[in-house]
């Protein structure tokens, strides 16, 4: 005598899945308690920055460049030419600069080939040369110095072009080292070449 079943055992595992699944979306949107909203923009993502980094600049004592440390978010030139800015607001100790009411308007970094004839290919990078473009009231001497001798710290830096960049148009491109204000230098020191 063999009875067969009609496929309840299955069937009903099925139902009982269905009607807890069921249940559990109903129950859903009232379990958290916490009406949804729309997006609201609260401004830019958070950004990390690492620690500051001590680099060297140069600010003015008695009328002659004084190496001077301060905080730069790194030690690539950009940073440090920002710092060297930023530290306009903020001199004490005797310091000063030439660089108030002087805005760092662009930087740009390109390969230094010392002559006409050297190859530019990715082979010959020995060194870089720094573009700057500065506006706001015009760039005394000291300014010009503080600038170069400053990106001239760096080693991979071989010159330096500053530019007064105004709203209509940008100044040509000087090119300076710091062997050209060396008369500027702090008494019993020396300045990078």
């Amino acid at each position: 005598m063999n009875v067969r079943r009609s496929g309840r055992r299955g069937g009903g595992r099925v139902g009982r899945a269905a009607a807890a699944l069921l249940a559990g979306l109903l129950i859903l949107p009232a379990a958290c308690g916490v009406a949804p909203t729309g997006v609201v923009d609260a401004g830019p993502a958070p950004v990390i920055s690492g620690t500051p980094t001590l680099v060297t600049i140069y600010l003015l004592r008695d009328g002659r460049l004084w190496p001077t440390r301060v905080a730069a978010r790194s030690p690539h030139v950009n940073d440090v030419l920002d710092a060297l800015f930023a530290a306009s607001g903020r001199t004490s100790n005797q310091l000063s600069t030439s660089l108030t009411g002087l805005t760092l308007a662009q930087v740009q970094l390109v390969r230094y080939a010392p002559d006409a004839g050297s190859r530019n290919d990715p082979d010959n990078i020995l060194s870089l040369r720094v573009r700057l473009f500065v506006s706001g009231w015009k760039i005394t001497r000291t300014a010009m110095a503080q600038i170069t001798c400053t990106a001239r710290l760096q080693p991979e830096i071989w010159a330096v072009e500053i530019a007064h960049a105004t709203p209509d148009k940008n100044g040509p491109l000087k090119v300076h080292t710091c062997r050209e204000f060396w008369d500027l230098a702090p008494k019993d020191g020396h300045l990078p070449p």
